[in-house]
């Protein structure tokens, strides 16, 4: 008979990106007491991740009190411009107004996770298993009973599902989502300038979509730019200089001039939210409960928020997966999804179009933002992630 390796586990971590080391360092840190173990595709250290992220102020804050941010280039983000493209209302944001260093910091998604890597391999209470994935699970009274597909055998008294948009996690456990395409896709890229944005962030919106320009280390900037199917497709048949003529055409000069860009990749924007992220002794977070269009730069703060809040409600339970306290981190988040989904839907919905009425409100609430004080610290302080 053939004896399968069984390794028993306080929590089983699905997923070793951002969210899940992040979620695996913090548990190992917090409960010294409890065997974690993470899953991760990725035979050799943690997942590549090509992106370039925005880190909200209270992000960096905590990550920087985490010892993560060492040795990684951030660059800060001291002003964020957001305009309407053809039409004269705009509005400012400044860390200055907001009496903090930066409004946030921009840094390469692949140092931030190789260091949350490298701190997972320090925690002696941590089990980083690479190369692995689950197969699937039966979650039973006392424990969850993992399946992995090299024939190895979890069995956990909580899941967590940080497994990504396409989640196994969230399948196996019949979670639905309410899905929501945009009709766009989303062109990452880098773009080389003949001057440094110096800590200026832009978001331009355009009949199509947004553009925004993130300030990096020297005279680069990380773009995104929302296109429609049928623009994608002739987009991606672009040389380098039409693209660089395009983008300029598209976002002004308010930024310089664009004299360069990397190879660029192109991936669907859709909505998902999942209608409930909690079961019997499991929970999703990050993207796998929920992705967001990345207007505004949300994704990844939120998916930290999820971390955060489901390391405080574990924080003095006996079992990993006790019901009351995974009940309660559902309910802790529902008003921050709410508030960033409807802040992100919003400004992609509402600017994504050239509707007379709709025009004119977005104009209006632009030119209100910018000479509201109170309204702007407000927003300002919804986008770094901290207590308006």
């Amino acid at each position: 008979m053939d004896e399968r390796p069984v390794t028993h586990a306080d929590v089983v971590i699905a997923g070793g990106g951002l969210v899940g080391a992040l979620t695996g360092l913090m548990l190992a840190q917090q409960r010294p007491d409890w065997h974690i173990v993470v899953c991760e595709p990725r035979a050799e250290g943690p997942p590549a991740d090509k992106r370039i992220i925005a880190l909200a102020a209270a992000s960096a804050q905590r990550l920087q009190s985490l010892g993560v941010l060492n040795g990684i280039d951030s660059t800060p983000i001291k002003h964020i411009h957001i305009s309407d493209r053809g039409f004269a209302s705009a509005t400012e944001l400044h860390a200055e107004n907001e009496r903090v260093e930066a409004l946030g910091r921009v840094v390469a998604a692949s140092e931030l996770v190789n260091n949350l890597y490298l701190s997972c391999q320090k925690q002696t209470n941590l089990e980083w298993l690479s190369g692995v994935r689950l197969d699937s699970l039966q979650q039973q009274q006392k424990q969850v009973e993992l399946n992995l597909d090299n024939g190895q055998q979890l069995l956990a008294k909580l899941l967590i599902g940080a497994d990504g948009q396409n989640s196994l996690v969230r399948e196996q456990l019949g979670l639905k989502s309410d899905v929501y395409d945009y009709g766009q896709f989303g062109c990452i890229a880098t773009l080389d300038l003949e001057q440094p944005l110096d800590g200026w962030a832009y978001e331009r919106f355009t009949e199509n979509g947004p553009i925004a320009l993130l300030p990096m280390q020297g005279s680069q900037a990380s773009l995104v730019w929302s296109f429609t199917e049928a623009q994608r497709d002739v987009a991606q048949q672009w040389s380098d200089t039409e693209f660089m003529q395009r983008c300029q055409q598209a976002f002004g000069y308010r930024a310089g001039l664009f004299s360069g860009v990397s190879k660029r990749v192109f991936y669907p924007l859709t909505l998902r939210r999942a209608k409930r992220s909690t079961h019997h002794r499991s929970v999703i977070i990050g993207n796998a409960s929920h992705a967001l269009h990345p207007i505004a730069g949300q994704g990844f703060n939120l998916g930290l928020r999820d971390t955060e809040v489901l390391c405080e409600s574990l924080a003095n339970v006996d079992d990993a997966g006790n019901f009351q306290a995974l009940q309660g981190y559902e309910q802790n988040r529902e008003r921050d999804y709410q508030a960033i989904i409807k802040l992100t839907d919003g400004l992609v919905r509402g600017f994504s179009n050239h509707y007379w009425p709709t025009v004119l409100g977005r104009n209006s609430a632009l030119m209100l933002l910018q000479h509201c004080s109170p309204l702007k610290s407000a927003f300002a302080r919804l986008t770094m992630g901290m207590q308006p």
